[in-house]
């Protein structure tokens, strides 16, 4: 088994429930091939996704302040 075959089985065991081995062996593709750059990419989708995030959480706590939403985060 070969370092790709065994980080794919590693990935896959670890998020298999909530993506697919296909989406996974992509990603794991994606990471052999690039590397450093494939890394900078996840990282800026991910604090992408955290100011999305939180923007929601500010809404929430706003709509909260204003009477309409009556339970606490």
């Amino acid at each position: 088994m070969n370092s790709k075959e065994i980080l794919l089985k590693e990935v896959f065991a670890r998020v298999g429930d909530r993506i697919s081995e296909e989406a996974v062996a992509e990603k794991v593709n994606q990471f052999v091939r690039y590397g450093n750059v494939f890394l900078f990419f996840e990282v800026m989708s991910l604090r992408k996704e955290i100011e999305r995030i939180k923007e929601e959480i500010r809404l929430i706590r706003d709509r909260m302040e204003v009477g309409k939403l009556k339970v606490p985060l």
